[in-house]
């Protein structure tokens, strides 16, 4: 079977689909294979396609031969399958193990299944994936590889995540340069040289290139990190040379975009990382195809709509990402909070709108177009004169005073988090965690949010593009399209 390479071909699943399928996939080890049905839904970009488990449609009691050691569907399995897909807007696969501790190559039975089933499904689920994933436990370690057939052509998976952890693909050995490895000797002898390579064949991308994302951008590159995708609508101003990372005065007297700031940096860090740049804003149609491809995402700004965004990523595209912020708080001339806030999006995890993070008067501002906003800003000061409260109409955003050094807290973390999210080292013990500075103890508090009844976050789960009904923000047509900034040569 020949597969092509033009696409990029990227798989995620969830956590708890993860486990579902390891206990489904492997109940007949060490000798003998399973295999389960799965929809999927995917986002096809100019050069990939993302495609997330959406759903897994496991076998009944007669729906596999259970006295063959290979995998052997049975017809109204198939049927069963085919004809709900008629009614679905989903891709359909299948995912099967091999043996304990055989490769997860396909063999000439898989190929013969895969030539039926992607013209069988085609049948009735045209212009969508089929999905062929194997799955298999190598010395204690899954390892994957898989197929799909689209538009008319084989492509190879590349990458393959439960989530917030990247799988090893067969015949793929992470791997990085002796130079990067020396360069980052503190970090590896820390985590391993195999963590290191991790981290040099990772793609994190960073929202907002400012005081908080401009520590976050620094951190992820000095620890060898091997793309970066930074997004901001932004010029450096002189109130940012406080804060922001590699700035210089120049940069506010000729007002340089900050993702400019942000990868002249990284390049006088670390010239080996690649660097796309973007000014402008999630969730524009041109900035999503970049940031879906990353391996985690970091929200490092106050903008509702950023905030959203990412949430949304998470729940429809099963990006893992952390969102970070700070505030300072006072009275009487003393300083009486410096709050730092980690948020983790996972899949499962409650949405931003369930978690009471978005203002919808401050989102729907941020989304209008600059003549609605002078339409309201006249109507609230009418509302002045005439002695009445103006918010109705309009509300300037509030003044979110901060300074470097807690930014610096909050940006340092999220990398960190990162970092071992990319290796696999830890995860971040919380869902949503708050700290003050300068309260005894720092008074910690993890804030155990919950999904909202009825919440569209509870049904797009996986659901990617075919999932925008459900979506919980999208960019207004008034949007300039972003520009990218050139490569370096």
């Amino acid at each position: 079977m020949n597969l092509s390479k033009e696409k990029h071909v990227v798989v995620r699943i969830g956590i708890a689909e993860a486990e579902q399928l390891k206990q489904l996939l492997f109940k007949r080890y060490p000798f003998d294979e399973w295999a389960t049905f799965g929809r999927f839904g995917w986002r096809n970009t100019p050069n990939s396609v993302i495609l997330t488990l959406a759903s897994i449609e496991a076998p009944g009691p007669n729906d596999l031969d259970g006295a063959a050691g290979h995998v052997v569907i049975n017809e109204p399995y198939t049927l069963r399958m085919a004809l709900s897909a008629e009614k679905s807007t989903l891709g359909i696969g299948v995912f099967h193990s091999h043996p304990l501790n055989c490769a997860p190559h396909p063999s000439v039975i898989d190929d013969d299944m895969d030539e039926y089933y992607s013209d069988y499904f085609l049948g009735f689920a045209p212009g969508r994936p089929y999905v062929s994933i194997i799955i298999s436990l190598i010395r204690e370690q899954l390892v994957v590889s898989g197929r799909v057939f689209w538009q008319g052509t084989w492509h190879s998976v590349s990458h393959f995540a439960i989530e917030h952890n990247p799988c090893k693909t067969y015949r793929e050995e992470p791997s990085a340069s002796r130079l990067l490895i020396d360069r980052v000797a503190r970090l590896a002898a820390a985590f391993g040289e195999e963590a290191a390579a991790r981290l040099a064949n990772s793609t994190v991308a960073v929202i907002g290139a400012g005081g908080t994302g401009s520590i976050v951008i620094e951190t992820l590159a000095r620890a060898g990190v091997g793309r970066l995708v930074l997004v901001d609508p932004d010029y450096v101003s002189p109130s940012n040379l406080e804060r922001l990372h590699g700035s210089c005065p120049e940069d506010a007297e000729r007002q340089v975009a900050k993702v400019e700031v942000a990868r002249r940096h990284i390049r006088s860090i670390n010239p080996n990382c690649s660097v796309d740049a973007y000014f402008g804003s999630l969730p524009h149609t041109d900035i999503l195809d970049a940031v879906v491809q990353a391996d985690v995402a970091i929200g490092c700004t106050d903008q509702q709509h950023s905030r959203l965004s990412l949430s949304d990523l998470s729940i429809r595209y099963l990006l893992p990402s952390i969102d970070c912020g700070v505030m300072l708080e006072g009275s009487n001339g003393k300083v009486t909070g410096q709050i730092v806030q980690l948020v983790r999006f996972l899949s499962s995890d409650p949405c931003a709108l369930c978690r009471n993070m978005v203002s919808p008067n401050r989102l729907a501002i941020e989304l209008m177009d600059e003549d609605e906003k002078l339409r309201r800003q006249a109507a609230a000061q009418e509302a002045l004169e005439r002695g009445e409260d103006p918010d109705p109409y309009w509300t300037g955003p509030p003044q979110l005073n901060t300074v470097g050094y807690l930014t610096g807290v909050a940006g340092s973390l999220a990398a960190g988090y990162t970092i071992g999210w990319l290796t696999g080292r830890f995860d971040p013990p919380f869902s949503r965690i708050q700290f003050n500075l300068v309260s005894q103890f720092l008074d910690v508090q993890e804030i155990d949010d919950v999904n909202r009844p009825n919440c569209s976050c509870g049904r797009a789960r996986g659901w990617a593009d075919q999932g925008i009904a459900d979506a919980l923000i999208s960019a207004p047509p008034h949007w300039p399209r972003p520009m990218k900034l050139a490569q370096y040569d």
